[in-house]
């Protein structure tokens, strides 16, 4: 697992939805990102529990609609 969680995911980020290195990824939400789509949702889901090494429950992955409360779920469960 990586050291600095919130960088790891930051990474993460920037490349399942693809955004511009200017762009304030801890800022990024379902709601305010057009990429972030079904299907991006889920290749974040799936990079987030390959870097962390743990699987989320279905409740988990559906609940986590931003970048800070996909990084609230990463630092409760590592």
């Amino acid at each position: 697992m990586t050291g600095n969680i919130p960088q790891a995911l930051e990474r993460i980020f920037r490349s399942v939805l693809n955004v511009t290195p200017d762009t304030d990824v801890r800022a990024l939400s379902a709601e305010s990102h057009g990429g972030w789509d079904s299907i991006a949702h889920l290749n974040l889901i799936l990079a987030v529990e390959q870097e962390f090494r743990f699987m989320m429950t279905p409740e988990e992955a559906t609940a986590a609609q931003s970048f800070q409360q996909m990084l609230d779920l990463v630092e409760s469960r590592t």
